[in-house]
């Protein structure tokens, strides 16, 4: 469980790594690579999930952007097991991590047969991999949550469902204008997306996440406002906080039990025995 929280952690130890020692050091060991793992590496198998995709092959790093993503990616994998519980969210994540090593392996034996250009590509685009795990979830929770609304920047509120359709156009662009290894890692990165909403897109259909999301908030819409409660009232005039913001309340120590009275009424009042 919270499987999200010790891949971000991950990620964290990697990025801090990174920018301390302004190198590719550590991630040389955590990319994923066939040739690699068939010669004992076989911790790439997992480890190429704890790259940010926030390093790039030039090392531009950047402090606030990670943390802002790795704070939306946590938020999200949180709501999408909270929301169909860990086994179902964990078979997502590694359906997504199986067919993007699926992708980087059909890459390989297709375009980089030989094992040096293979490694400078691996070099190139080697947070890949987490960059579309991490929008396959995103793209997950805009269909099951489309109309929560985001703070762009902190200030422009836009809906998770119109954030979707931006990075699908652009991952449409990247597919036309890319390579042949690009297209094939665009394909085999979204193929877990479609094995679980292939159906509900096809047929137009509510997920029964959805149904739940729309009637909670019908549900509030029904019920108003919350009811305010007020904690202090006057004995004499019945007056409250809620009614007179402005007026203090004091509790009579002379009076026989726990009376309460507006300071209009406190200093005159009868003492109840």
């Amino acid at each position: 469980s919270n499987l999200m929280l010790y891949i971000m952690m991950g990620q964290a130890i990697v990025f801090t790594f990174s920018l301390l020692t302004k190198s590719t050091l550590l991630i040389n060991f955590l990319y994923f690579n066939p040739l690699l793992i068939m010669r004992g590496q076989v911790w790439r198998l997992f480890s190429f999930v704890f790259i940010p995709n926030t390093l790039n092959s030039q090392s531009v790093l950047s402090p606030i952007w990670f943390l802002f993503t790795a704070f939306l990616y946590y938020s999200i994998g949180g709501t999408l097991e909270r929301s169909w519980g860990t086994f179902k969210f964990n078979l997502y994540y590694l359906l997504g991590m199986i067919f993007n090593m699926l992708g980087l392996l059909i890459v390989q034996l297709i375009l980089f047969r030989g094992q040096d250009s293979a490694y400078y590509y691996y070099l190139s685009t080697y947070s890949m991999i987490t960059t579309y795990l991490n929008l396959s979830m995103f793209l997950a929770y805009a269909v099951l949550f489309p109309d929560v609304q985001f703070l762009l920047y902190g200030i422009l509120p836009v809906k998770v469902k119109y954030l979707a359709f931006i990075d699908v156009l652009l991952l449409a662009y990247e597919f036309i204008a890319g390579g042949i290894g690009n297209r094939v890692l665009i394909i085999t990165a979204f193929i877990n997306f479609f094995i679980f909403f292939g159906r509900h897109l096809l047929n137009h259909k509510p997920t029964a996440t959805q149904k739940q999301f729309r009637a909670a908030q019908k549900r509030e819409l029904k019920q108003g406002p919350p009811i305010k409660v007020a904690f202090h009232k006057c004995t004499v005039c019945g007056k409250t906080e809620l009614t007179d913001p402005d007026m203090e309340f004091r509790y009579c120590s002379k009076c026989n039990g726990n009376y309460e009275y507006c300071m209009d009424h406190l200093p005159n009042h009868e003492h109840k025995a």
